[in-house]
């Protein structure tokens, strides 16, 4: 009899195939009616071997969540894999991640969804954004600002296509890497000034409405920098 129950168990071992967490994860569609935008803030660096494949996870998720995400990638100078000859900091990306409790240990890529703390934990792994946004896009709906006790906004000046260098997953470096959605500046106003190093036909300001009580993002409106003059636009809703 007890042979038998190992048999048993040996077989169901063997005929159960166990498929990876990220496999089984089936992503939560926005409600096509939902007026709510989630954000992706990616940590990343041009000396991170790793941060490749994560932008490349990020532009997946951007694909598959369409106008209901947006990603902003940060270069904070607090963290080694951003120091070196090649410069792509801000001095916002860097209040942003030390604010986070980001220090010259945190292990890169990581990244936050909404700017909220999960598990007392503000970053999280690549291999878990799937999982994080696809939870977020459950709450596909805006909350009347009416409904908040105090909200401020924030313009984030992003530039997209920055050519520069990259450590790559192969151990090379890519020379003529197109660095995705870097955070160029924050400004809490809706006056814009583009520094002489930023392409404006690349550049888009990302509007923040922020709930001041726990500095979360309640909703995002972004917009080409072309079509951005002092803040009045079509995402001032």
């Amino acid at each position: 009899m007890r042979k038998l129950f190992v048999y048993l168990v040996m077989g169901l071992l063997c005929a159960c195939e166990v498929i990876d967490e990220a496999d089984r994860l089936i992503p939560v569609q926005p409600d096509t009616n939902g007026n709510r935008t989630h954000v992706l803030i990616e940590f990343t660096g041009f000396r991170c071997v790793n941060c490749p494949t994560a932008a490349e996870q990020a532009n997946e998720l951007k694909e598959l969540y369409k106008e209901h995400l947006i990603i902003v990638s940060l270069h904070p100078a607090s963290n080694p894999f951003t120091q070196g000859k090649y410069d792509y900091t801000c001095p916002a990306a860097d209040s942003i991640y030390r604010l986070m409790g980001g220090t010259a240990t945190t292990p890169f890529p990581t990244g936050n969804i909404d700017f909220r703390q999960k598990d007392d934990r503000w970053f999280f792994d690549q291999l878990e954004w799937p999982a994080q946004v696809s939870q977020a896009m459950a709450d596909s709906l805006c909350p009347p600002l009416s409904s908040l006790t105090d909200y401020r906004t924030s313009y984030w000046l992003v530039e997209d296509s920055v050519l520069g260098v990259q450590a790559m997953p192969d151990g090379s470096v890519n020379t003529e890497y197109y660095h995705r959605h870097v955070l160029r500046a924050v400004f809490e106003e809706p006056q814009i000034t583009l520094p002489d190093y930023c392409n404006p036909e690349h550049c888009t300001v990302v509007k923040m409405i922020i709930d001041t009580n726990d500095q979360h993002i309640v909703n995002a409106y972004e917009t080409k920098m072309d079509s951005y003059s002092n803040g009045l636009s079509s995402m001032d809703h």
